[in-house]
């Protein structure tokens, strides 16, 4: 994490606001634990304690972002582009369901890589779309309180245990 605040820190001296780069640093936090995960696998080793930071640490993100991020910006218009956000948080979480519950019963990193490789794909678009369409949309909407509520919920807010995001089908 404190990679991610140096991060956050040099984007927001470039011109970009402090919240965003916080949010775009929490991407590459994330990234790296799920880097260390995809290279264990490529050498057929399953790295389950890489997988269970960065499954945590993105699952706390869809969090923030749904319950702090997303209402102002549907408040100000934006159904279009959260929808999309939302629906594609769906399908992150099962397969980070998926990825738990095959570590747990020992499938071989063959195995989790196939699933692995969808998790990829799909956080590449997902985050490619954040990054350049909703982030720099919150930056004209959010006011100061819901931009500190993002940063503060990202650097040590505590997800509810039993807490899954909005479009998630169980």
């Amino acid at each position: 994490m404190i990679r991610a605040v140096v991060g956050a820190v040099r984007r927001a001296q470039d011109g970009v606001s402090p919240w965003l780069a916080f949010l775009e640093a929490d991407h590459r936090a994330i990234d790296d634990h799920f880097a260390a995960f995809g290279t264990a696998l490529s050498e057929g080793r399953v790295e389950a304690d890489a997988l269970a930071a960065g499954a945590a640490g993105l699952r706390r993100h869809i969090w923030v972002e749904e319950t702090i991020h997303f209402p102002p910006l549907r408040e100000a218009g934006l159904f279009g582009p959260v929808l999309v956000m939302l629906r594609e948080h769906g399908e992150i979480w099962a397969l980070l369901d998926a990825l738990d519950t095959d570590v747990a019963a020992g499938t071989s990193a063959a195995r989790l890589a196939q699933t692995f490789a969808q998790l990829e794909e799909v956080l590449e678009q997902h985050n490619l779309k954040e990054e350049r369409i909703l982030y720099p949309a919150g930056d004209q909407v959010l006011d100061a309180t819901v931009a500190e509520a993002v940063r503060g919920a990202l650097s040590d807010g505590l997800m509810p245990a039993d807490w899954v995001c909005e479009m998630f089908d169980r």
